[in-house]
């Protein structure tokens, strides 16, 4: 071999241990995609798959686009009966399709997208937070307050609703899917939950003295229809009743009623004179 044959494949390999020394490898994993940055700072428009890929001498972006996670807290929507909601708190999923992130990527700037807590950037998370308090104070304002925490899966769907409509008017419809809508908090204003309060505790009340005083009522009712029932005749019936089964029995043979003793004679009884 010459020389300048092995000179040749001598400069190959340290070109070749240079590239592989100046880039590094990225691992994009399932629920990923990412972008290729070059060394110049131009963006590829060509979305990379899941796998283990080589930087060279740019950069890959590795961006989330399988349920992204969005929460909006302290929102203050207004009721139908113009109540203002102390504290609502909701968090909405969406996912973003591959095929669009060289367009959200580029043509929007940080202020539409958020960070996560590992530092990737989240595709449009700042631009779908604003669209929830828009979709958020419409769908609220369909309930008065004393209905929305038991009409939250109604509130739900009809926020989800709102997000997609306000997607199809930004074109964006198709790029990005809201999976779910969850409010995670619904309080209702101090002063609306205290008067709520007093109500329930007025009418507890109220509903236990009438049944204090249903029973009442009924109990003198009965004691009444007792007395009417007890009357001299029946009483007398009564007592003779019980002196001829005792004298039957032979367990008495005299007994004195006011007095005057009773003696039995056949199945009667009479006073002895």
């Amino acid at each position: 071999m010459s020389a300048v044959v092995k000179i040749g494949l001598g400069a190959g390999a340290a070109v070749l241990a240079l590239v592989l020394t100046a880039g590094q490898f990225t691992t994009i994993n399932t629920g990923e995609n990412g972008l290729y940055v070059g060394f110049d700072g131009k963006v590829k428009n060509e979305i990379l798959t899941p796998g283990i890929k080589y930087d060279g001498f740019g950069s890959i972006k590795v961006f989330n686009t399988r349920k992204i996670t969005v929460q909006s807290n302290d929102l203050t929507p207004k009721t139908s009966d113009n109540t203002i909601m102390k504290d609502m708190d909701v968090v909405v999923t969406y996912s973003l399709s591959p095929t669009s992130l060289f367009d959200f990527y580029t043509g929007y700037d940080m202020t539409n997208h958020g960070v996560s807590n590992n530092g990737q950037i989240e595709l449009m998370a700042s631009f779908i937070k604003r669209l929830i308090t828009s979709a958020v104070n419409q769908s609220v304002d369909e309930y008065p307050a004393l209905e929305v925490n038991s009409s939250l899966d109604k509130i739900q769907d009809t926020i989800k609703q709102n997000l997609n409509l306000a997607l199809e008017k930004n074109n964006l419809a198709g790029k990005i899917d809201i999976e779910s809508v969850v409010v995670v908090k619904a309080d209702l204003p101090e002063d609306l939950v205290a008067a709520v309060n007093r109500v329930v505790t007025a009418q507890s009340e109220e509903k236990e003295q009438t049944v204090k005083n249903r029973t009442a009522e009924l109990k003198a009712n009965e004691n009444k229809s007792l007395a009417s029932t007890i009357t001299p005749s029946y009483l007398e019936y009564q007592r003779n009743e019980i002196l001829r089964e005792a004298m039957k029995n032979g367990s008495i043979q005299k007994i004195l009623i006011n007095g005057a003793p009773v003696l039995s004679i056949g199945d009667g009884v009479m006073p002895v004179k």
